[in-house]
């Protein structure tokens, strides 16, 4: 009987134990999970704070050389303030589940807005940039963090139309679809392998040459994923190697 009491007593001690471990190592993963949290988002706010300096700071080397540049030097860098602001708001607002405020944007309009942003104009490099876009589509969104998206679409679509030959096409087009409205960017670049688009979104996964300087972080791609599935809308790829990728954003109008 006390052996059989002991027994009992000697599996009780080990299951708590046992149970006491499995705490810790719960406490420890959710430790380690936020900590990857932590430097994916410190990563991912130094990548788009990357694209909003650039033009700032081309606009303002030029301005130095050509004083008549100064003001346009001025309001790049004021839109880019205020660019780095909601971005920063919306990254932690990302990580945090906050819901922010919708507004109704002309697409047209928040495209060319876009377009404007980039330190480099594609046309400069020889890169055609035609925009097909109904004047009065409309849908609601949050502007900047959707710009956020298309600006970082635009620039892989140059580094791969540049990859490839030097000179090409970017297309952005878009119209409303059963509710929603589908919003493309395609390019006639190097495109992308078949093994690499299953990992396309994933954070630090990039197919850049990692030796151009221009290559980013790899999380250009994570960045707009997070941004869309945020709006309640879906971004697609569909892509051949030598001749070029599309972009698909669904998202709804509403």
């Amino acid at each position: 009987m006390n052996q059989a009491i002991g027994l009992s007593t000697g599996h009780e001690d080990a299951l708590a134990k046992l149970a006491q471990e499995v705490k810790e190592l719960r406490e420890h993963l959710r430790r380690s999970q936020r900590m990857a949290s932590i430097g994916t988002m410190t990563a991912m706010m130094v990548h788009e704070f990357n694209n909003i300096l650039t033009p700032i700071i081309t606009y303002a080397e030029m301005a130095r050389h050509n004083p008549d540049l100064t003001d346009k030097a001025i309001d790049k860098a004021a839109r880019g303030g205020e660019r780095a602001q909601t971005v920063c708001r919306a990254l932690l607002g990302l990580c945090r589940g906050d819901e922010v405020q919708r507004v109704e944007a002309n697409v047209a309009e928040l495209v060319s807005l876009t377009v404007e942003a980039i330190a480099r104009h594609p046309n400069k490099d020889g890169i055609d940039l035609p925009i097909a876009i109904p004047a009065d589509l409309t849908l609601s969104t949050r502007p900047v963090e959707l710009q956020q998206v298309l600006l970082n679409l635009i620039l892989n679509a140059r580094r791969a139309v540049l990859a490839e030959r030097g000179s090409g096409r970017i297309a952005i087009d878009a119209h409303q679809e059963d509710g929603s409205c589908v919003l493309r960017v395609c390019d006639n670049g190097v495109g992308i392998e078949s093994d690499d688009l299953a990992r396309i979104f994933e954070p630090f996964f990039s197919t850049a040459d990692r030796t151009d300087k221009d290559a980013g972080f790899g999380l250009g791609l994570t960045v707009c994923r997070e941004i869309v599935q945020s709006l309640g809308g879906t971004i697609t790829v569909d892509s051949t190697v030598g001749e070029g990728t599309t972009f698909t954003l669904t998202l709804p109008t509403q």
